[in-house]
């Protein structure tokens, strides 16, 4: 079913106070930390939580399964009062490869040192830019692209961009980081 054109499917049902007081509820006491994990944000919802001057001392940001699609991505990563992320996690938030390249060349995620971007349609075009930038992003430790759409050349230009880059845990595959050592 495509809820493309549905404005209550992209969030424009609500309001940008609605939004701040989800946010604020849910934000750390700290203001380091906001889990808004599976609240349905949509595309104007990240614009609004990217634009929250509040949030300016936020270091981990869960945002899995909230649907924001490429232009939501492009507000995160666009977002000048989230430049303290260390985490970031957009599971589940079909950003596919044009959201992938609005993180990808984003200046403003420099910080970051987790970054899950699993299940979101990415292909071999949105994991080949992002390859191409991931040695600037110096900080970064962890990356996650399972359950992506990911072939060959997807997978050997992240793996080759590893080489260059300071990420250790880079995690392509569905059993990645399940596997249980006994």
């Amino acid at each position: 079913m495509d809820y493309g054109k549905n404005k209550e499917a992209k969030g424009q049902n609500r309001a940008t106070e609605e939004t701040e007081m989800m946010v604020r509820a849910n934000l750390s006491k700290d203001g380091k930390t906001l889990d808004l994990t599976a609240t349905y944000l949509k595309e104007y919802g990240a614009k609004d939580v990217a634009s929250f001057e509040f949030l300016n001392d936020l270091t981990t940001l869960e945002l899995g399964t909230n649907l924001i699609g490429p232009k939501g991505a492009k507000y995160i990563a666009q977002s000048k009062t989230l430049t303290n992320l260390t985490t970031l996690n957009l599971f589940y938030n079909k950003i596919g490869n044009e959201g992938c390249k609005y993180i990808a060349i984003s200046d403003n995620l420099q910080s970051l040192q987790n970054l899950i971007l699993s299940d979101n349609d990415i292909g071999d075009e949105g994991a080949v830019m992002l390859a191409k930038f991931l040695p600037l992003f110096s900080n970064l430790v962890r990356l996650d692209m399972r359950l992506n759409k990911l072939r060959d050349e997807g997978r050997e230009a992240l793996k080759e961009a590893q080489k260059l880059s300071s990420v250790k845990h880079l995690l392509l595959d569905k059993v990645e980081g399940f596997q249980v050592k006994t």
